[in-house]
C-alpha cells in the first residue's frame, strides 16, 4: 500500500482533472438540479386530476330528509377541467427546455474545474521547476564565492565582490522559502478541488511545451459548435418563446365538463336523475394577463440571444489574446533553448575562465551568472505558458483545440 500511494498520486493533469469532474460536490449539487427538472418534466403533461362530489341537496327545512320533499335527493357529481388545446404540448417543451438549460450550465461548470485543476497543476509544476533551478544556481553561487575568494585573498578582488555574491546566495535562499509557500498553496487548491485530503501531487521534473493546434477561426467555429455556455443561451432564447406561445394559450379559457347522478326516494315518484353540463370562464382580464406574461418572456428571449452574440464577441477576443500569448510564449521558448541560453552558459563559463586568470572584472562574472538565472526562470515560464494557454483554450472551445 505504501508503495502504491505515490504511484496513485503521480497523475497528469488531465487524470487528475477527470477525478475532480467525478468528485466534486458542486457538481453533484448541478446533476442534482438537473434530475429535479427531469423529474418535473416526465409530470408536466398531465391533466388536472378529476373532481368527485357529494351533494344532500333540496331538503326541506322542516323536514331535512330524502324523500319529504319532490326534489330531494343525493347527488354524486363527477368534474374535469379541459386544458385548452396545445397547452400540455408546450407545457412539456418548456419542461423540458429547462432540463437542457440545466445540463449545459453542468457542462460548463465542468470545463471551468477541468480548466481550474490543469492550471493549477501546471502553476505547481512551474515553481517546482523553478524551485530546482534556484538550487543549482544557490550551488552555482557557492562555486563562484570560492573562485572569488581566492581572487580575494591574493589582492585581486575587493571584499564588496564577497559581499555582493552573498548577497546573491541570500536572495537565492529566501526565494526558495516562497517556492514552499506556493507549493503548499498550489497543492491545497488541486486537493479542495479533488475533494480529497491534502496531499503531495508529483509533478515532472521536465516541462514540455504544448505545440500550437489550430487558427483563431478554428477555434471559434469549434467553440460555436461544443461550447455549453452558448448553448445554454441557445435553450434560454428558445424556452422563453415557447413560455410566450405557452402563456398565450394559458390564456384561453379552459373549459370544465361535469356529470351529476341523483338518487331519489320511492316515495315521491323516485326517478333518479341525470344532468351532464359544461362551464366556461369568463375571460375579463385573463386575456391582458396572458399578453403581458408573453410579451416578458419575449422580452427575455431578446436579452437572451443579445447576451449570445456579446458572449461570442467576448470569445473570439479570449481566443485571440489566447492564441497570441500562446504564439509568444512557443516562440520564447523556442529562442531562449536554441539560442539565448547556450550563449547565456558559455557566457558564464567563459567569463569564470577569465576571472580566474584576471582577464576580466566581477561585475562581467556577476552579470553573467545573474543573466543566466533570469533566462532559465524565463524559459519555464514561457513553457509552463503554453500549457496554461491550452487549458484555457479547452475551457473556452469546449474541448482539446
Amino acid at each position: 500500500m505504501l508503495f502504491l500511494i505515490p504511484l496513485a498520486l503521480a497523475q497528469s493533469p488531465t487524470d487528475l482533472a477527470d477525478e475532480a469532474v467525478s468528485n466534486h460536490p458542486g457538481l453533484e449539487a448541478k446533476a442534482s438540479q438537473t434530475r429535479r427538472l427531469e423529474a418535473l418534466a416526465a409530470v408536466s403533461d398531465l391533466w388536472p386530476d378529476p373532481m368527485l362530489g357529494f351533494e344532500y341537496s333540496n331538503m326541506a327545512v322542516d323536514a331535512p330528509l330524502p324523500g319529504n320533499h319532490p326534489m330531494s335527493g343525493v347527488q354524486f357529481k363527477a368534474t374535469q377541467m379541459l386544458p385548452a388545446p396545445g397547452t400540455t404540448a408546450l407545457r412539456a417543451e418548456v419542461a423540458q427546455g429547462r432540463v437542457e438549460i440545466s445540463e449545459a450550465m453542468e457542462r460548463e461548470a465542468e470545463l471551468r474545474l477541468r480548466k481550474q485543476v490543469e492550471q493549477t497543476w501546471w502553476r505547481l509544476a512551474l515553481s517546482r521547476a523553478m524551485e530546482a533551478v534556484t538550487e543549482a544556481h544557490l550551488e552555482r553561487t557557492e562555486e563562484l564565492v570560492a573562485a572569488v575568494r581566492s581572487q580575494y585573498e591574493t589582492g585581486s578582488a575587493g571584499q564588496s565582490a564577497l559581499l555582493r555574491l552573498q548577497l546573491l546566495s541570500d536572495r537565492l535562499a529566501d526565494d526558495l522559502g516562497d517556492y514552499e509557500r506556493v507549493d503548499v498553496e498550489l497543492s491545497a487548491a488541486l486537493a479542495a478541488a479533488l475533494s480529497r485530503p491534502e496531499a503531495r501531487f508529483e509533478t515532472p521534473e521536465t516541462l514540455d511545451a504544448a505545440p500550437l493546434d489550430g487558427t483563431v477561426e478554428d477555434w471559434l467555429a469549434q467553440a460555436l459548435d461544443s461550447r455549453p455556455e452558448l448553448a445554454r443561451l441557445d435553450w434560454v432564447a428558445a424556452n422563453e418563446r415557447r413560455s410566450a406561445e405557452l402563456a398565450k394559450v394559458e390564456g384561453r379559457p379552459d373549459p370544465t365538463l361535469w356529470a351529476g347522478y341523483r338518487v331519489r326516494t320511492q316515495d315521491m315518484d323516485g326517478t333518479d336523475l341525470v344532468s351532464l353540463g359544461v362551464s366556461l370562464p369568463i375571460p375579463v382580464h385573463s386575456g391582458r394577463r396572458a399578453e403581458g406574461i408573453a410579451a416578458a418572456h419575449l422580452e427575455a428571449a431578446s436579452a437572451a440571444e443579445a447576451e449570445r452574440e456579446a458572449a461570442i464577441d467576448g470569445l473570439e477576443a479570449s481566443l485571440r489574446r489566447a492564441h497570441a500569448r500562446w504564439q509568444r510564449a512557443l516562440d520564447k521558448e523556442l529562442t531562449y533553448e536554441e539560442v539565448l541560453l547556450p550563449a547565456a552558459e558559455a557566457t558564464l563559463e567563459t567569463t569564470l575562465s577569465d576571472y580566474r586568470v584576471g582577464k576580466t572584472d566581477f561585475a562581467s562574472l556577476y552579470d553573467a551568472e545573474v543573466g543566466l538565472l533570469m533566462l532559465e526562470r524565463a524559459r519555464l515560464t514561457a513553457v509552463a505558458e503554453t500549457r496554461i494557454q491550452a487549458a484555457e483554450v479547452r475551457a473556452l472551445t469546449g474541448g482539446s483545440p
